[in-house]
């Protein structure tokens, strides 16, 4: 079986030194306004000396960017029909912990993260200055790269998840939709056809950041009461240079929601918040040959809030080491319900708790074990499909 583990502004420099590529070979650098444009504004040149791009039969745009670094440092809209493809794949589904060898990589390096408990994160009147990553609108796929974020903490405000992907789709920027404020600058409406395929999270920094996995925090785990603005309940960063989630479908402005989602061969190994969370409504969609490790909450989620998301699969997966790397929210384990749609899920190993406490010092309302799979099932809907599928509970997932 193949795995799913789990175990503020705009800037053109970034906030600390980035090393250089780990590997062997001589490895280009390019800043956010050197490659950015011409994929934000549609513009297609095969031409272009750093993101030469042709247009395919259907009249999309296709760019393919060569090994190197990419500095990412704001919320990025990816416009419709668009294809984004690096230099090779990153992962080895058959061993998804080793990393690649960077140097041939196409790798998205953010230069900014959350890295303070306070400041707004999902009420924030600006996503694009006040998240990193892309959003991916309909008809565009992403494959062949690797991303690599800098949040060291979840922001307080983003307890009960609003975002923060490496990779999003359209949607509000609250999981609410309470605020008129959307992703990456974007309509709010559901993306359709959008495809994951070969892409690597949060690992060029985890070789680095491996030992503050499981770490003490002197004075982070006052969390006697809810009241989490005046104790400091996991307020001091953890140091794992993470994205908030690795992929975050989030609930959109309109009744379709989200259609025709594809995540293929994803790894990642760490993340503040969820590895991989479907909000709100979407239907057909397909999570497969997926490898999270130590994630910060769920490994996997379905969270349709007031919705019932419809022909929803996850397949071919198992995680390792969840809740790792913060608190997991409001919710209990005992809140949660395994969805599983795929007979061929499951949990590789038994939950763990958070990585950024140790665990005699784990709080009783946060940092919680997370199951595999889960979906809240009194906020939303499990909808397997005619045959070949089952919801069960937490802990009864077919092997």
């Amino acid at each position: 079986m193949l795995a799913l583990w789990l175990t503020p502004l705009a800037a053109a420099q970034p906030s600390y030194t980035v090393p250089e590529l780990h590997g062997s070979g001589a490895t280009r650098r390019f800043r956010y306004e050197e490659w950015s444009g011409p994929i934000k504004a549609g513009m297609c040149s095969a031409d272009h000396p750093v993101v030469p791009c042709s247009l395919t039969a259907d009249g999309s745009k296709a760019f393919r960017l060569p090994a190197g670094i990419f500095e990412i440092s704001e919320q990025l809209l990816v416009p419709e029909r668009t294809s984004i493809t690096g230099a090779s794949a990153p992962n080895d589904m058959a061993n998804p912990a080793v990393p690649p060898d960077w140097a041939s990589q196409t790798l998205f390096l953010a230069t900014r993260g959350s890295t303070a408990y306070l400041p707004a994160y999902c009420r924030a009147a600006d996503m694009v200055r006040t998240r990193v990553g892309l959003v991916l609108s309909s008809h565009v796929s992403v494959r062949n790269v690797s991303y690599q974020g800098i949040d060291t903490i979840r922001p307080e405000d983003n307890g009960s998840l609003c975002g923060g992907g490496a990779f999003e789709t359209k949607g509000c920027a609250t999981n609410d939709c309470s605020t008129d404020v959307n992703n990456g600058g974007s309509d709010g409406l559901g993306s359709v056809n959008v495809s994951l395929e070969d892409v690597r999270l949060n690992d060029y920094y985890f070789a680095e950041d491996r030992a503050l996995v499981g770490a003490t925090i002197p004075g982070n785990y006052d969390c006697s009461t809810s009241a989490w603005k005046r104790e400091c309940c996991f307020c001091k960063p953890n140091g794992v240079r993470s994205t908030q989630v690795g992929v975050w479908v989030p609930a959109t402005r309109d009744a379709a929601g989200t259609v025709g989602l594809r995540v293929r061969r994803l790894v990642s190994s760490s993340s503040q918040a969820d590895g991989i969370n479907l909000h709100g409504f979407l239907s057909d969609a397909l999570v497969e040959n997926v490898f999270l490790q130590n994630t910060g909450d769920d490994v996997l989620a379905l969270w349709g809030a007031n919705r019932a998301p419809a022909d929803v699969t996850f397949a071919i997966v198992r995680r390792s080491t969840p809740a790792c790397c913060g608190p997991s929210g409001t919710a209990t384990a005992s809140q949660h319900t395994a969805c599983s749609l795929s007979s061929s899920s499951g949990c590789a190993a038994p939950p763990r708790r958070s990585i950024a406490h140790a665990p005699s010092q784990a709080p009783t309302s946060r940092g919680l074990p997370r199951p595999c799979l889960s979906f809240i099932p009194h906020l939303a809907g499990c909808t397997p499909k005619a045959t070949g599928s089952s919801c069960a509970a937490a802990g009864t997932l077919p092997t």
